[in-house]
């Protein structure tokens, strides 16, 4: 018997059979699409096992039609067409729990009974006579006969289609979203459909009703698809709107030509046949003169919003490319929005408005949309399995900023901006024509907002670059007088040191003669010894100062704690002059390392004026702490001030070439830069910790001699 099914003599072509087997066809593609539209779907995925025994179904049908001989179509029938129409049963009302949600262990437990049931009756079928006893010869073909056993199927495949009815119904009462809500209506409404392709069961009790079911199964299945999936389907709107212009349009134009050439008759047809063809293709060429003129017009008529929209987005780019400044650039787009799609209010946000909603608790829903970079429709969310692990973050950020829409702006996988659209002033919802629109929008918004920024950006930075040059200019301009007077210095240090070493010498040897004996003189040649002496250390300490060395730089073994001592006698009287105590904490051990005691010394000159510096900016008296101490094989200078401190920001640039915190004139950022290099020169580090308006700790490591 099985080799019958394979055999071509026991078919025909019944031209009955191609709407079954077209209407199957396209049944099992839905069922296809739906399944791949969301793969974990239990909802897509109940409704493609619905769909595929429907497809079977429908097709069983055809296979049957087409049958030659009653033992094919008897075969076809119970083996194959009656499997789907059985277990679709089943199948459509686990669907309906599916739809509703978890399917809990009862709900669970009756659908296992029923595809039980389902597998009963199928075996039935197809190895005894008690649901298809036989097959009957229709004016349309063969078509299967009730056994006794198909009221009872009859009976429950109607039980569970009112179950999965009554489901779908409550989903309808309870829902509380719009979008889920319309849903459920339109399923319904497909129910109602689908009952009806249902009465092909009165031609199996030998009742002649021409069985229509291929149209009321397909319908079914496509509304309930649509249903399911019309986010994905917006463009059949459209399609749907541009056949109806198609058709009425060449309605309008073939209605003339048409009436013409019916009131012309009596008049071409007085030529012979070949003179009435000429007469005609006249006519008819002129007709698609006409429709290549008129067809434009009236599909623009038609389609006239779309067109308006496609003439904005063309000139847009012209417009947008004139606005270099940010605020016009965002102003026309949102203008362009508001007057095209008539809408209330529309939110710009940009990188740093991104930033602070990221941290107010949007930080998931941010960085899902610069991932994914699709336009969200509040309306879609809760139906949109995109939306699935995002649904609650995407609900609250559309609900705090009241928008419809939410498009991010990407470049180059970052997210530099985001546009909220809020819902239309006639609270239509959003379709397929406002999404491309927005979608040309997005593109040249990112586009233009980038470009805007960039420009912004290269402006402020071009500005800051030149101020630094400006200031840079300045300091060097100023470091080069520093330099030219430290020269001056030198040289007139030298100038007076000669002098003052005859003086000296004169008053020494006057003073160890035995001469001089009137006491008040002694005392007057003495008082000329002190001040000599004091002009000479002047001398020498200007010209330290000056980093004029009186000596090369040469490296030797030398006593820091001697160069601290020099240092802080040298400056003591100056520090106490402005309020500011200098204290030394070094014990009674010397620590020698490699180096120039100069050199070092103006280090430690520098270090402690910055100190006075950073005192006064904060205080009318002040501290500052000298300590030298040694630490395994380390001699370590520290020098600790109570002033203004460093703040962070700039704590990575102090050492920085000609970067200072004083005013223009008052400081050139060369001390502190110069001294780490003496340092360094040293095989030492400078380090220092600060806190703000506390106090700051500078350390001078050298490696022990």
């Amino acid at each position: 018997m099985i080799r019958d099914l394979f055999t071509s003599a026991n078919y025909y072509f019944n031209p009955h059979s191609i709407a079954y087997f077209a209407s199957g066809i396209l049944i099992l593609a839905e069922s296809v699409f739906i399944a791949l539209q969301h793969k974990k779907s239990a909802v897509n995925l109940t409704f493609s096992i619905a769909m595929v025994f429907a497809g079977i179904w429908q097709t069983g049908v055809g296979m049957i039609y087409i049958s030659a001989d009653k033992n094919t179509a008897l075969l076809w029938s119970r083996a194959y067409s009656w499997m789907g129409i059985i277990f679709v049963t089943p199948a459509v009302y686990l669907f309906s729990e599916a739809w509703k949600g978890k399917i809990k262990k009862p709900a669970a437990y009756f659908i296992c009974a029923n595809f039980i049931c389902a597998i009963i009756f199928y075996l039935a079928c197809v190895f005894t006579p008690w649901i298809v006893k036989d097959v009957r010869l229709f004016p349309w073909g063969l078509y299967p006969q009730a056994g006794i056993g198909e009221v009872v199927f009859i009976l429950w495949f109607y039980f569970l289609m009112i179950l999965a009815f009554r489901n779908f119904i409550n989903s309808y009462k309870t829902e509380s979203i719009p979008i889920k809500k319309k849903q459920a209506k339109l399923i319904i409404a497909a129910f109602s459909v689908g009952f009806l392709g249902s009465l092909d069961f009165v031609a199996n009790f030998n009742i002649p009703l021409y069985t229509f079911a291929f149209s009321m199964v397909l319908l079914f299945s496509t509304m309930i698809a649509y249903a399911i999936v019309n986010y994905k389907l917006l463009e059949i709107e459209t399609i749907i709107h541009k056949t109806i212009a198609w058709l009425l349009s060449n309605l309008l134009l073939t209605a003339p030509f048409a009436l013409y050439m019916y009131l012309t008759r009596s008049y071409y047809m007085r030529f012979n046949s070949a003179g009435a063809w000429i007469y005609i293709i006249l006519i008819f060429s002129t007709f698609l003169l006409v429709i290549k003129y008129f067809h434009p017009k009236i599909d623009h008529f038609f389609q006239r919003r779309k067109h308006n929209m496609e003439l904005i987005v063309a000139h847009l780019s012209d417009e947008l490319v004139h606005l270099q400044s940010l605020e016009d650039l965002i102003n026309k787009i949102s203008e362009i929005i508001t007057n095209t799609m008539y809408v209330q209010k529309v939110q710009f946000f940009l990188v740093d408005k991104i930033a602070e909603i990221t941290r107010a608790s949007h930080e998931r829903f941010i960085g899902w949309l610069e991932e994914h970079n699709v336009i969200v429709n509040k309306a879609f969310i809760f139906i949109d399995p995109l939306y699935e692990n995002i649904r609650n973050e995407a609900q609250k950020y559309l609900h705090e900023y009241d928008c419809e829409l939410c498009t991010p702006l990407i470049l180059n996988e970052k997210l530099i901006g985001i546009i909220n659209i809020s819902r239309k002033v006639n609270l239509k919802p959003f379709g397929a024509i406002d999404l491309q629109f927005m979608t040309h929008i997005k593109n040249q918004a990112t586009i233009a907002i980038s470009n805007s920024l960039v420009y912004d950006r290269v402006e402020d930075l071009v500005k800051n670059k030149t101020e630094e040059l400006v200031q840079a200019q300045k300091q060097l301009i100023h470091a080069e007088k520093l330099a030219t007077v430290g020269t001056l210095a030198g040289g007139v240090a030298h100038e007076i040191n000669n002098p003052l070493t005859a003086i000296l010498t004169n008053v020494q040897m006057m003073l160890s003669s035995d001469t001089i004996s009137d006491r008040e003189d002694r005392e007057s040649l003495e008082l000329i010894e002190e001040a000599t002496k004091r002009c000479r250390t002047i001398v020498q300490k200007l010209m330290t100062y000056a980093r004029k060395p009186l000596e090369a730089s040469q490296m030797s073994k030398i006593n820091l704690k001697n160069s601290v001592m020099n240092v802080v006698n040298f400056l003591k009287y100056q520090l106490e002059q402005e309020n500011i105590k200098i204290t030394v904490n070094t014990p009674k051990n010397d620590y020698f390392i490699t180096g120039n005691q100069n050199e070092i010394e103006q280090v430690l000159t520098n270090i402690i004026l910055n100190s006075r510096d950073a005192i006064k900016k904060v205080r009318k008296h002040g501290l500052i702490n000298t300590s030298i101490n040694q630490d395994d094989g380390h001699v370590i200078i520290s020098i600790e001030d109570n002033g203004c401190g460093i703040p962070s920001e700039i704590a990575s640039k102090i050492f920085d070439p000609f970067f200072t915190t004083k005013d223009v004139g008052k400081g050139v950022g060369l001390g502190l830069s110069i001294c780490q290099s003496i340092v360094e020169k040293h095989g030492g580090v400078t380090t220092f910790k600060s806190e703000v308006n506390k106090k700051t700790t500078f350390k001078l490591d050298f490696l022990k001699a």
